[in-house]
């Protein structure tokens, strides 16, 4: 049996990710199960998809602890949920990033590092920040009895599961196509003693379900501030103090009191904590605050 996580946020497409994977192994005539991890998180949050695929019936049930195959859709996932996305992983798991810099980290945990711009592909191809059809595309190289007719199958049955236009989808099956040519084909039937004990990083959530990493617990009094939850974001809001009023509506609309008032009254945002759900931009009436890419998703 072939056991894959993959590690997103909100909005890049994990959940679908892992239905894109478990759909090219039920094509490939395996038996698979596909399944996320997420609660009420909103788009850029942490979250969690898994794969199992396998020749004979799959009777494990429950959260993928010890992965052949560790697929990172955001490289931030690295630092700000390291727990998380090591969990599991030894010197010879293989672990694929959506990265395009040269090297890893300096302070990587030992595993089988691998890279593939999928941020590129996606721009490239789609011209939208939809990772999934990519990510699942990545996995599925690795996997011998999925071919490349299963996977663009896959992917039309699952993109347009969701009401996507023909047109998108033939871009999503393109990038698909581009990702498998270029990740890598790894062998994941290497099996490796894990090491117990591992560095958890303060900005991971553990992941539920884990004997050994337990639910999320609260020790102290004001511990949602030191959470930075910035790096969620996909979208700025940005405020021209200009055409600002001072009506306050973004300050009471936010809904994690990300704004800040200076000593006149003006507004300002907190971006190491508004996650860019852009409350604040629709709910302005002057049209003072715009909405800017993180990046050049959008």
């Amino acid at each position: 049996m072939i056991e894959v996580r993959f590690h997103g946020r909100g909005g890049q497409g994990a959940k679908i990710a892992s239905r894109v994977l478990g759909q090219c192994g039920f094509l490939a005539g395996l038996e698979a199960q596909d399944f996320a991890l997420f609660g009420a998180e909103r788009r850029g949050a942490p979250l969690i998809s898994f794969v199992r695929l396998g020749a004979e019936p799959i009777e494990h049930r429950g959260n993928i602890e010890r992965p052949d195959l560790v697929i990172v859709m955001d490289h931030s996932l690295l630092r700000e949920a390291a727990g998380q996305v090591f969990l599991g992983v030894g010197a010879l798991t293989p672990v694929i990033v959506n990265q395009a810099a040269p090297s890893p980290p300096a302070d990587l945990p030992r595993c089988d590092f691998h890279r593939v711009d999928m941020d590129d592909i996606a721009r490239q191809a789609i011209g939208h920040a939809y990772l999934s059809a990519i990510a699942g595309a990545v996995a599925a190289k690795s996997v011998p009895a999925i071919k490349p007719d299963h996977l663009a199958e896959a992917v039309r049955a699952e993109i347009s599961e969701f009401g996507a236009s023909d047109e998108l989808i033939e871009k999503n099956l393109s990038a698909a196509r581009q990702a498998y040519a270029l990740a890598p084909a790894l062998d994941l039937t290497r099996r490796h003693p894990v090491p117990p004990d591992r560095t958890i990083s303060p900005q991971a959530l553990a992941q539920l379900g884990s004997v050994e990493l337990p639910g999320p617990t609260i020790r102290h009094r004001g511990s949602a501030a030191l959470r930075a939850t910035g790096n969620w974001r996909i979208e700025n809001p940005v405020i021209d103090l200009v055409q600002c009023k001072r009506c306050f509506l973004c300050y009471l609309y936010c809904p994690e009191a990300a704004m800040r008032l200076d000593a006149d009254n003006f507004p300002h945002v907190d971006y190491d904590h508004c996650k860019g759900c852009m409350i604040c931009y629709r709910e302005c009436p002057t049209g003072a605050i715009s909405r800017r890419s993180e990046s050049w998703r959008e």
